[in-house]
C-alpha cells in the first residue's frame, strides 16, 4: 500500500513537472483547438463501451436472456471505473462483473464469461500491438537499440499469442493443475479443495467456447479488435483536429506503443504522469513536439475521466438497487424466483413441458441442416419459443446415444437456456415410465408434451397454456391429424403415467390413447402453423412457413412490398451474430445519411436522400423479421424501434427544411419547419402514451388493438377518417411519396403536406386516446389463427 501510494505521489509529480516543461498555455491552446471535436471523441469513447459490451455479451452462451444489453452495458462503465485506479481497482471490477451479473447465472459461467472477455480484450490488443510494432519498424527511423528491442518486443508477442493459441487448441489444463498444485500447500489446501469442481467447470467452459461455439468465438474477438481499431481512430483524429497529419500506420504505431506503456505502467495508480510522459516520447519518435504527444494524453484522459465519471454513477445505481433488493430480502423472506422466468414475464411454477427429441439418431444427423430451420436447430427453437409463450419448466428428451451430439449442437448456439433439464430415454421407452419420472420430480405440476421434431408458431404453446382446462387433456390437431402439442392436467399427468399402456412410446400412440378413453379435448389449428421436419422437402416448407409468419396483420401493400425484399435481407442477417436492435441502429443510421443529403439541398442530393429513406424503409422490417427468426422479441426493441421510427421522420423532415431554407433563403421555411418539428414531438409523445394504455406488456400489438378499437365505432367520423387515412403516415409508404415528389422536384409540396399532417396526426391520437383510454378496458384475446404483430 505503501509503495502504489509513493508511486502515485511519484506520477503526480511528475506530470506536474511535464507539464511546466511544455508549457501550460502551450497544452491549453493545443487543447483548445479540439473545440467540439472534444466531444466527438468522447462519444467514440461511448460506442467503444458499447462495442465492448456486445462482444463480452457473446461470450455469454446460454445465459444472455438473464440479464439485459442495457445491465451488461452499465457493468462494464461500472467495472471499468475504478479499474482506472490500476490493477487493483481492475481487479475489483472484474469481480464487481462477476458478483453482479445476478444469480440467475451460475456463478462458472458468470466467471468464464468475464474471464473470456478480458482474455479476448488482452489477446486483441496484443495482436493490434504486435501489428502497430511492425508498422512503427517499417514507418519509424529509430536508432539502432531501439530498433533491436521493438523487434525483441515483437517476437515476445508472437511467441505468447502463438503459445495461447496452442494452449486452447490442445486444451492443456495449466488453471486445474496449477490448483491442484497449490493444494499440496497445507495452508491453501482447505481452502482450495472446496472451489476444484468450480474451476474444472470454469476451465471447461473457458475450452468449450471456441470448440463448441466458434462462430461466437470469433465475431467476439473481430469486435475487440475493431474496439482496438477504434482507439487507433481516435489517435488519428485527436491529431488531425489539432492540425497534425500523421498517416494511418503512424496513428496505428502510437497506439501500439502506446499499450506498451499502459502495460509497463499497470502498477502505477491511474498510470498518472507515466502515460503522459510515454506519449511525449511516441511523438517524438514519430517526428511530432512533446507538447502534441502531452495533449493528445490529456485529450483521451479526458475522455476516460468522463465515461469513468459516468461508470461511477452507474456503480453507485448498482450498489443501491442491490442493498434495495437485499432489504426486501430480509423483510420479506428470500423468494426463489424459477429458473426458467424469462425477461417481462412470470413463470408458471405449476407447469411442466416435455419436449420429446429422442427419434434423433446418429452423429450425422444430429448436426445436420435438417434440424436448423430459420438457423435455429427444431429443439432449440421449440425451447425457446416456450420459454418465450408458456415460461415453464422445460424438459428435453434424448436418446442416450445422441444426447452428446443434440446437446452439443444446441450450446453451438449460445441460446441454450441454462435451466432447461435434460432426460435420457431411448425412442422405445414407454411414455408412462417418462411421466412417472418426471412427475415424482414435478409433483403436481401440469405439463404439456411438445414433439421435438416439429416447428410451431409460438401462438399455439400459448393457446395450450391458456387451455380452458374443461376436460384433463388438450390435444391440437390440423385436418383431424395431431400436431404434436398436449397439455395435461396434474391429474391426468398421474393417471397417464399409472395407466397408460407400456406399447405408447410416442406421442402420436400416445394421441390414441387419449382419444380411446374420452380424456382428450380435440382442438382444430390451422395447419399453416406447424410443420415437422422429418425430410429436406419438411424442412423447405417450414422455412416457408417461416416466411408467412414474419408478415404482421397490419400489413399493407407497401409493407408486403417491403417485405420481398427486406425477408431474403433478414435471412442473411441471421447467419451473424446480429441482434434486432442492432439492425434498428443501422436503420437509423441510414436514416441519418439520407436526412444528410436532404439537407445539403439541391437535385441530385434531395433525389438520393429519397432513395436512401426508401431503403431506411425497407430496412426498418429487417429488424422485426430478424427478431421473430431468431426468437430475440421484447418490450424494450419495440420500444427502441418505435423511438428510430419517430427520429426519422425527424431527421428527414429537418434535412428536407434545412435543404429548402438553404437553396431558396425564404424564411417560410423556418416557420413551417418548427410547425412540423412540434406536430411530430405531439405526435410522438401522445402516441407512446396511448400505447402505453391501450398495449400494457405487449406494446407490438398498439396498432392492432388501435385499429380493433376504430372499426369498432365506425359511426365516430374522427376515428373512421383517422382508421382509413392512418397508412399515409406509415413508414412503410411515405418514403415512396418522398421518392414521387423528389423525381419530379417538388419537395416543398411535400414538407408543407407534412408539417400540416404532422399536427393532424397528434390531434386525432389525443382524441383516440380519451375515447378508448377511459372506457371499460377489455383483455386482448389472443388467438393461434392470427400470428402476433412482433417487432424487435
Amino acid at each position: 500500500m505503501a509503495f502504489r501510494a509513493a508511486t502515485a505521489i511519484s506520477g503526480i509529480a511528475l506530470l506536474a513537472c511535464l507539464i511546466w516543461r511544455v508549457g501550460p498555455g502551450s497544452l491549453l491552446e493545443n487543447i483548445s483547438t479540439l473545440g467540439w471535436g472534444l466531444a466527438l471523441i468522447v462519444a467514440l469513447g461511448g460506442v467503444a463501451h458499447l462495442v465492448k459490451t456486445w462482444a463480452w455479451r457473446l461470450t455469454l452462451t446460454g445465459g444472455r436472456g438473464g440479464v439485459s444489453f442495457t445491465r451488461m452495458l452499465q457493468l462494464r462503465l461500472a467495472s471499468e471505473a475504478p479499474g482506472q485506479a490500476g490493477a487493483l481497482g481492475l481487479m475489483f471490477g472484474e469481480g464487481l462483473r462477476v458478483s453482479a451479473l445476478g444469480s440467475k447465472i451460475p456463478i462458472d459461467s458468470r466467471i468464464s464469461s468475464v474471464t473470456l472477455d478480458r482474455a479476448m480484450f488482452i489477446a486483441s490488443g496484443a495482436i493490434v500491438s504486435l501489428v502497430g510494432t511492425v508498422a512503427a519498424l517499417l514507418v519509424i527511423s529509430l536508432p539502432h537499440a531501439l530498433r533491436l528491442y521493438a523487434v525483441l518486443f515483437a517476437v515476445t508477442l508472437f511467441g505468447l499469442l502463438s503459445v495461447v493459441a496452442l494452449a486452447m487448441l490442445n486444451r492443456w489444463r495449466f488453471v486445474s493443475r496449477s490448483a491442484r498444485v497449490f493444494c499440496r500447500l497445507a495452508f491453501l489446501r482447505h481452502r482450495l479443495e472446496t472451489k476444484l469442481p468450480l474451476v474444472y467447470s470454469v476451465e471447461k467452459k473457458l475450452f468449450d467456447f471456441h470448440r463448441y461455439t466458434p462462430g461466437l468465438f470469433w465475431a467476439s474477438l473481430a469486435l475487440n479488435l475493431v474496439c482496438h481499431g477504434m482507439a487507433v481512430l481516435e489517435v488519428y483524429l485527436v491529431l488531425w483536429l489539432m492540425g497534425v497529419k500523421i498517416a494511418f500506420f503512424g496513428a496505428l504505431a502510437f497506439e501500439a506503443l502506446t499499450k506498451l506503456v499502459n502495460a509497463v505502467g499497470v502498477f502505477n495508480p491511474a498510470n498518472v504522469g507515466s502515460y503522459e510522459g510515454g506519449n511525449m516520447i511516441i511523438a517524438k519518435m514519430l517526428g511530432l513536439t512533446g507538447a502534441v504527444g502531452l495533449s493528445v494524453a490529456v485529450a483521451r484522459r479526458l475522455r476516460a475521466i468522463f465515461w469513468a465519471a459516468v461508470g461511477g454513477l452507474c456503480l453507485f445505481l448498482l450498489s443501491k438497487s442491490k442493498a434495495h433488493g437485499n432489504s426486501g430480502e430480509s423483510s420479506k423472506g428470500v423468494a426463489k424466483t424459477p429458473q426458467s422466468r424469462v425477461d417481462g414475464e412470470e413463470a408458471n411454477p405449476r407447469f411442466t413441458t416435455i419436449i420429446v427429441a429422442n427419434a434423433f439418431r446418429g452423429a450425422g444427423e444430429a448436426g445436420s441442416p435438417l434440424m436448423r430451420v430459420g438457423e435455429l436447430p427444431v429443439p432449440l427453437r421449440n425451447i425457446l419459443s416456450v420459454q418465450k409463450s408458456v415460461g415453464s419448466r422445460i424438459i428435453v428428451c434424448v436418446d442416450p446415444t445422441t444426447r452428446s451430439h443434440v446437446e452439443s449442437e444446441l450450446m453451438g448456439t449460445g441460446r441454450l437456456p441454462y435451466s432447461v433439464g435434460w432426460l435420457k430415454a431411448r425412442s422405445d421407452t414407454p411414455l408412462s415410465r417418462l411421466l412417472k419420472q418426471i412427475a415424482s420430480e414435478s409433483g403436481d405440476d401440469q405439463m404439456m408434451l411438445v414433439e421435438g421434431n416439429s416447428v410451431y408458431h409460438p401462438a399455439l404453446f400459448r393457446q395450450a397454456k391458456e387451455w380452458s382446462k374443461n376436460s384433463d387433456a388438450l390435444a391440437l390437431t390440423a385436418n383431424d391429424q395431431p400436431i404434436g402439442i398436449y397439455a395435461l392436467s396434474a391429474d391426468m399427468a398421474l393417471a397417464a403415467a399409472k395407466h397408460c399402456p407400456s406399447e405408447v412410446c410416442s406421442l402420436d400412440q400416445l394421441h390414441a390413447w387419449l382419444i380411446s378413453t374420452h380424456s382428450a379435448e380435440c382442438k382444430p389449428v390451422d395447419g399453416s402453423l406447424w410443420q415437422r421436419v422429418l425430410t429436406l422437402e419438411d424442412r423447405a416448407a417450414a422455412e416457408a412457413k417461416l416466411d408467412r409468419w414474419l408478415v404482421k396483420p397490419t400489413d399493407g401493400i407497401f409493407a408486403r412490398m417491403n417485405r420481398r425484399i427486406s425477408v431474403p435481407i433478414s435471412r442473411q442477417l441471421i447467419k451473424f451474430p446480429i441482434t434486432p436492435n442492432m439492425v434498428s441502429m443501422f436503420t437509423l443510421g441510414v436514416g441519418v445519411a439520407s436526412g444528410a443529403f436532404f439537407a445539403c439541398g439541391g437535385y441530385w442530393n434531395v433525389l438520393a436522400g429519397a432513395v436512401l429513406s426508401v431503403w431506411a424503409s425497407i430496412l426498418d422490417g429487417c429488424d422485426g423479421e430478424v427478431a421473430r427468426l431468431k426468437l430475440l422479441e421484447s418490450d424494450f426493441g419495440c420500444w427502441l424501434e418505435t423511438v428510430c421510427d419517430y427520429l426519422y421522420y425527424l431527421l428527414i423532415f429537418a434535412g428536407m427544411a434545412i435543404g429548402l431554407i438553404r437553396t431558396s433563403d425564404e424564411s417560410m421555411y423556418l416557420t413551417w419547419g418548427i410547425l412540423l418539428l412540434c406536430g411530430a414531438v405531439m405526435s410522438f409523445l401522445v402516441t407512446g402514451l396511448g400505447r402505453h394504455r391501450l398495449a400494457t406488456g405487449r406494446p407490438e400489438q398498439y396498432l392492432r388493438i388501435w385499429q380493433a378499437k376504430a372499426e369498432g365505432r365506425r359511426s365516430n367520423p374522427i376515428l373512421y377518417f383517422g382508421r382509413y387515412t392512418e397508412f399515409i403516415v406509415r413508414r412503410c409508404f411515405m418514403p415512396y411519396v418522398l421518392l414521387f415528389f423528389a423525381v419530379f422536384n417538388i419537395t416543398k409540396v411535400v414538407f408543407f403536406l407534412a408539417a400540416i399532417g404532422a399536427n393532424v396526426v397528434w390531434l386525432i391520437s389525443l382524441y383516440s386516446y380519451c375515447a378508448f383510454a377511459f372506457t371499460r378496458r377489455s383483455p386482448i384475446r389472443k388467438t393461434a389463427a392470427v400470428p402476433s404483430e412482433n417487432s424487435a
